[in-house]
């Protein structure tokens, strides 16, 4: 069960997201290359190696839909078995909302990859696909949180899924696959559907709860 008194805390963070998601618009469609994009470009080419170059083509693969969404379905089947339908529910529907407002936007953006990536792209850049799919990772581990049996493990749980949420991003970013401003934009509103999907999933389970059955 998703308690009633985590949609506060649920909604402050879908409206700081969004608000961060917007922001992120107005400033691609509106004004030149960014500074942000062009200092993250600077870091990365800073420290660019050939074994780093591996790695960080290992890690952007955990952003791909096939990886993340495979997860996020087995998750849900998980939490459904421990009888948290809830949960699972509002895990798929996050997901699915984040995959959809993606593309939606991609296509009315319509902004061109980066010059010179390190890995095959295609498409439009904003925003990242691969950094709004990891947020899955975290959404995924704090859903997991009802059937793993320690303290310890949720909060590491936890920390691992934001690490990796953090480091495919990071990825999409040093193999110039997206801009920096993709990534936040992409990484924001996955939070934000995530946690309306969330909120939705408590306000159906609340609204079951009080509807009177019949002859009662």
């Amino acid at each position: 069960m998703i308690r009633r008194s985590s949609v506060r805390p649920l909604a402050a963070i879908a409206v700081v997201a969004l608000a961060v998601f917007a922001a992120m618009t107005v400033a691609v469609t509106t004004s030149a290359p960014l500074g942000i994009d062009s200092a993250a470009f600077d870091i990365a080419d800073d420290i660019r190696a050939p074994w780093l170059d591996h790695v960080f083509r290992v890690i952007t693969s955990f952003g791909l839909i096939a990886i993340v969404g495979s997860a996020v379905v087995i998750g849900a089947v998980l939490l459904i078995m421990r009888f948290q339908p809830a949960r699972a529910a509002a895990l798929v529907a996050g997901a699915a909302l984040a995959w959809v407002t993606v593309w939606l936007t991609k296509a009315i953006v319509d902004r061109a990859r980066p010059p010179e990536p390190l890995v095959h792209t295609g498409g439009q850049s904003y925003p990242s696909a691969h950094a709004a799919n990891s947020v899955g990772w975290l959404a995924l581990a704090i859903a997991l949180t009802v059937v793993i049996p320690s303290r310890r493990g949720s909060i590491a749980a936890i920390v691992l899924g934001a690490v990796l949420a953090i480091l495919v991003g990071l990825s999409r970013i040093y193999l110039r696959a997206h801009y920096a401003s993709d990534v936040i934009a992409g990484e924001a509103l996955a939070v934000a559907m995530y946690c309306l999907a969330t909120i939705g999933a408590i306000a159906l389970t609340a609204g079951r709860r009080t509807t009177p059955t019949r002859g009662a």
